[in-house]
Protein backbone atom coordinates (compact mmCIF):
# COMPACT_ATOMS: atom_id res chain seq x y z
CA UNK A 1 0.00 0.00 0.00
CA UNK A 2 2.07 2.84 1.22
CA UNK A 3 4.35 0.85 -0.75
CA UNK A 4 5.00 3.11 -3.43
CA UNK A 5 7.04 5.35 -1.67
CA UNK A 6 9.22 2.78 -2.10
CA UNK A 7 9.52 3.53 -5.12
CA UNK A 8 11.43 6.44 -4.65
CA UNK A 9 14.26 5.32 -3.42
CA UNK A 10 15.50 4.41 -6.59
CA UNK A 11 16.59 6.90 -7.45
CA UNK A 12 19.60 6.02 -5.71
CA UNK A 13 20.39 5.12 -8.84
CA UNK A 14 23.71 6.77 -10.79
CA UNK A 15 25.57 7.50 -14.01
CA UNK A 16 27.90 5.63 -15.10
CA UNK A 17 30.47 6.87 -18.26
CA UNK A 18 28.72 10.37 -18.72
CA UNK A 19 25.20 9.11 -20.20
CA UNK A 20 21.75 8.85 -20.26
CA UNK A 21 20.18 5.73 -18.35
CA UNK A 22 16.66 4.36 -18.74
CA UNK A 23 15.38 1.83 -16.61
CA UNK A 24 14.73 -1.60 -17.69
CA UNK A 25 11.32 -2.42 -16.03
CA UNK A 26 11.50 -6.03 -17.29
CA UNK A 27 14.97 -6.77 -15.78
CA UNK A 28 13.41 -4.54 -12.42
CA UNK A 29 11.98 -5.39 -9.03
CA UNK A 30 10.08 -3.14 -6.97
CA UNK A 31 8.47 -4.49 -3.86
CA UNK A 32 7.05 -2.96 -0.42
CA UNK A 33 5.23 -5.09 1.84
CA UNK A 34 2.46 -4.58 4.79
CA UNK A 35 2.15 -6.51 8.12
CA UNK A 36 -1.20 -6.92 9.05
CA UNK A 37 -2.66 -8.62 12.42
CA UNK A 38 0.34 -8.03 14.37
CA UNK A 39 2.71 -10.56 12.37
CA UNK A 40 1.26 -11.49 8.75
CA UNK A 41 3.56 -10.34 6.28
CA UNK A 42 2.39 -9.82 2.59
CA UNK A 43 4.41 -8.47 -0.31
CA UNK A 44 3.24 -6.13 -3.05
CA UNK A 45 4.31 -4.25 -6.26
CA UNK A 46 3.50 -2.10 -9.00
CA UNK A 47 2.81 -3.28 -12.67
CA UNK A 48 4.03 -0.09 -14.39
CA UNK A 49 6.94 2.34 -13.25
CA UNK A 50 9.79 4.35 -15.13
CA UNK A 51 12.95 5.54 -14.27
CA UNK A 52 15.88 7.57 -15.32
CA UNK A 53 19.27 9.02 -14.85
CA UNK A 54 20.89 11.90 -16.94
CA UNK A 55 24.30 12.38 -17.67
CA UNK A 56 24.49 15.06 -15.05
CA UNK A 57 23.63 12.68 -11.91
CA UNK A 58 19.72 13.66 -11.79
CA UNK A 59 17.93 10.66 -11.32
CA UNK A 60 13.78 10.10 -11.10
CA UNK A 61 11.97 7.21 -10.51
CA UNK A 62 7.98 7.56 -10.93
CA UNK A 63 5.19 4.70 -9.98
CA UNK A 64 2.10 4.58 -11.64
CA UNK A 65 -0.33 4.01 -8.44
CA UNK A 66 -3.00 2.84 -10.86
CA UNK A 67 -1.36 -0.42 -10.87
CA UNK A 68 -0.53 -1.36 -7.87
CA UNK A 69 -0.83 -5.00 -7.57
CA UNK A 70 -1.68 -6.95 -4.28
CA UNK A 71 -2.50 -10.58 -5.55
CA UNK A 72 -6.49 -9.56 -4.86
CA UNK A 73 -8.06 -7.04 -6.63
CA UNK A 74 -10.44 -5.89 -4.89
CA UNK A 75 -7.61 -4.88 -2.55
CA UNK A 76 -5.93 -3.29 -5.88
CA UNK A 77 -8.98 -1.03 -6.70
CA UNK A 78 -9.47 -0.06 -2.62
CA UNK A 79 -5.90 1.02 -2.32
CA UNK A 80 -6.01 2.92 -5.13
CA UNK A 81 -8.95 4.47 -3.79
CA UNK A 82 -9.05 4.99 -0.28
CA UNK A 83 -5.05 5.23 0.17
CA UNK A 84 -3.86 6.64 -2.81
CA UNK A 85 -6.72 8.22 -4.16
CA UNK A 86 -5.75 8.02 -7.63
CA UNK A 87 -8.13 9.96 -9.25
CA UNK A 88 -6.22 12.74 -7.72
CA UNK A 89 -2.36 11.58 -7.21
CA UNK A 90 -2.04 8.71 -9.82
CA UNK A 91 1.43 8.59 -9.59
CA UNK A 92 4.58 9.15 -6.99
CA UNK A 93 8.08 10.57 -8.19
CA UNK A 94 11.05 10.08 -6.20
CA UNK A 95 13.77 12.96 -7.19
CA UNK A 96 17.44 12.94 -6.08
CA UNK A 97 21.09 14.59 -7.48
CA UNK A 98 23.36 12.33 -7.59
CA UNK A 99 27.34 12.82 -8.07
CA UNK A 100 27.66 11.22 -11.54
CA UNK A 101 31.94 11.49 -11.66
CA UNK A 102 32.14 9.32 -8.42
CA UNK A 103 30.51 6.01 -10.21
CA UNK A 104 32.01 7.00 -13.56
CA UNK A 105 35.46 4.87 -12.66
CA UNK A 106 33.38 1.85 -11.63
CA UNK A 107 34.83 -1.19 -13.88
CA UNK A 108 32.11 -4.22 -14.59
CA UNK A 109 31.37 -6.04 -11.70
CA UNK A 110 32.83 -3.39 -8.66
CA UNK A 111 29.86 -2.21 -6.59
CA UNK A 112 29.65 1.55 -4.64
CA UNK A 113 27.16 1.61 -1.88
CA UNK A 114 25.61 5.35 -1.36
CA UNK A 115 23.49 6.96 1.25
CA UNK A 116 21.32 9.50 -0.67
CA UNK A 117 18.52 11.80 0.50
CA UNK A 118 15.99 12.38 -2.36
CA UNK A 119 12.52 14.07 -2.39
CA UNK A 120 9.81 11.51 -2.81
CA UNK A 121 6.36 13.16 -4.18
CA UNK A 122 3.10 11.29 -2.68
CA UNK A 123 -0.42 12.19 -2.12
CA UNK A 124 0.00 15.50 -2.96
CA UNK A 125 3.22 15.83 -0.65
CA UNK A 126 6.95 16.43 -1.06
CA UNK A 127 9.36 15.34 1.84
CA UNK A 128 13.11 14.03 1.83
CA UNK A 129 13.43 10.37 1.96
CA UNK A 130 16.92 9.16 2.78
CA UNK A 131 18.53 5.64 1.44
CA UNK A 132 20.71 3.52 1.04
CA UNK A 133 21.33 1.97 -2.00
CA UNK A 134 24.18 -0.47 -3.85
CA UNK A 135 25.29 0.61 -6.96
CA UNK A 136 26.94 -2.40 -9.16
CA UNK A 137 28.32 -1.28 -12.92
CA UNK A 138 27.53 -5.03 -14.73
CA UNK A 139 28.40 -3.75 -17.69
CA UNK A 140 29.59 -0.73 -20.11
CA UNK A 141 25.85 -0.58 -20.78
CA UNK A 142 24.03 -1.81 -17.79
CA UNK A 143 24.31 -0.83 -13.67
CA UNK A 144 22.11 -2.42 -11.20
CA UNK A 145 20.43 0.00 -8.47
CA UNK A 146 19.15 -2.18 -5.47
CA UNK A 147 18.50 -1.46 -1.77
CA UNK A 148 21.14 -2.12 1.06
CA UNK A 149 18.78 -2.55 3.36
CA UNK A 150 14.35 -2.30 3.36
CA UNK A 151 13.46 1.82 3.23
CA UNK A 152 11.08 2.77 6.08
CA UNK A 153 8.17 4.85 4.70
CA UNK A 154 6.11 6.27 7.28
CA UNK A 155 2.44 6.14 6.33
CA UNK A 156 1.73 9.51 8.26
CA UNK A 157 4.66 11.42 6.80
CA UNK A 158 2.73 11.42 3.76
CA UNK A 159 -0.80 12.00 5.11
CA UNK A 160 -1.80 8.27 4.10
CA UNK A 161 -2.41 6.97 7.67
CA UNK A 162 -6.24 7.95 7.49
CA UNK A 163 -6.30 5.83 4.26
CA UNK A 164 -4.57 3.07 5.91
CA UNK A 165 -7.18 3.32 8.87
CA UNK A 166 -9.96 3.34 6.17
CA UNK A 167 -8.41 0.08 4.61
CA UNK A 168 -8.20 -1.84 8.36
CA UNK A 169 -11.63 -1.30 8.74
CA UNK A 170 -13.48 -2.41 5.85
CA UNK A 171 -11.16 -5.50 5.83
CA UNK A 172 -12.35 -5.66 9.70
CA UNK A 173 -8.20 -5.74 10.54
CA UNK A 174 -7.46 -5.04 14.41
CA UNK A 175 -4.24 -3.61 13.09
CA UNK A 176 -2.31 -3.08 9.80
CA UNK A 177 1.40 -1.17 10.39
CA UNK A 178 2.03 2.67 9.83
CA UNK A 179 5.42 1.57 8.31
CA UNK A 180 6.13 0.65 4.97
CA UNK A 181 9.30 -1.55 4.35
CA UNK A 182 10.17 -0.70 0.74
CA UNK A 183 13.27 -2.79 -1.33
CA UNK A 184 14.10 -2.91 -5.15
CA UNK A 185 16.53 -3.99 -7.39
CA UNK A 186 16.41 -1.61 -10.72
CA UNK A 187 18.40 -1.91 -13.88
CA UNK A 188 18.87 0.58 -15.99
CA UNK A 189 20.38 0.67 -19.64
CA UNK A 190 22.43 3.41 -21.56
CA UNK A 191 20.72 5.25 -24.21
Amino acid sequence: MKSMLTALCLAGVTTVAQADWKLNPTDSDFNFSSIKKNHVYESHTFNRYQGSISDSGDAVLELDLTSVSTGIEIRDQRMQSMLFDTAKFPSAKYQVSLDAASLDSLKAGERKQLKIEGTLSLFGIEKAQPATLNVFKLSDERIQVSTAKPIALKAADFGLDGGVEALRKIANLPVISLVIPVNFSLVFDKE
